[in-house]
């Protein structure tokens, strides 16, 4: 699970809060690196304010996907019982109903015989744990579009089924398997989204030396270096806390 954004957030204020400290030591704050210099340290405020900004509106559109996919997908099941509903009124023959009884069984995930629970081994990670789930739901989501639309190519194929009803004839499926499908695709596309907008987050944030963190740290040490560990000066930026949380490059 990934740290709070707000934390994030918070390197970035604390970041703007010394600049303005070191603003005020006017020519004696003078450091030779340039990204300690006010200019630079300005820049560096910028790019982290963006890319946190970045990363709050990937999470949005992401949330948003998942609530338009999984609001479509609870939809499905009455699809799914009205669709079998009307093939055993059409007379169709008895062994085309069974066959396709059986494919709604896949759909709906329950099995002609039960399978033994067998207990999850507790992950060591909470992370892992979190991983193995999102992947478990988006492998349940793709079996359930893959079974829907072996459903649909069946009653498709039998002469019988030919309900009035407009959302439940063959036509009206295949829009509800194409909604499913483009729904998935913009998960995935604001999944990737959102991976993307954290990594370029994390880069700006925390690469070693050249990241805010990193760079506001450095700032510190300068300030400790010129003035002394008992100047006022340092005494003032000394207690703001960076946080770099577990994050890999």
């Amino acid at each position: 699970m990934s740290t709070d954004q707000t934390g994030h957030e918070q390197n970035v204020v604390n970041l703007g809060v010394i600049l303005n400290s070191v603003s005020t030591f006017e020519e004696k704050y003078n450091p030779s690196q340039k990204d300690l210099t006010i200019a630079g340290l300005t820049q560096i405020k910028s790019d982290g304010e963006k890319v946190n900004a970045a990363v709050t509106s990937a999470e949005n559109v992401f949330k948003n996907s998942i609530s338009a996919r999984t609001t479509s997908f609870s939809h499905l099941d009455i699809f799914i019982t009205r669709i079998i509903n009307a093939l055993r009124i059409s007379r169709a023959p008895e062994q085309t109903i069974l066959q396709a009884e059986s494919i709604v069984r896949e759909l709906r995930g329950k099995r002609a015989v039960a399978k033994s629970a067998v207990p999850e081994q507790v992950a060591d990670n909470e992370n892992i744990k979190e991983i193995r789930q999102i992947t478990l739901h988006n492998s349940n989501m793709d079996r359930k579009i893959e079974n829907f639309n072996k459903l649909i190519q069946f009653v498709a194929g039998v002469p019988e089924y030919k309900p009035n009803e407009t959302d439940i004839s063959v036509t009206g499926l295949n829009n509800k398997l194409a909604e499913l499908k483009s729904l998935t695709a913009g998960y995935l596309a604001a999944n990737a989204a959102l991976d993307s907008a954290r990594l370029e987050r994390n880069t700006i944030l925390y690469s070693k030396n050249t990241g805010l963190v990193d760079v506001a740290l450095d700032v510190k040490l300068y300030v400790k270096s010129v003035f002394g560990a008992k100047s006022p000066q340092y005494k003032g930026i000394s207690a703001i806390v960076f946080s770099k949380f577990n994050i890999r490059l």
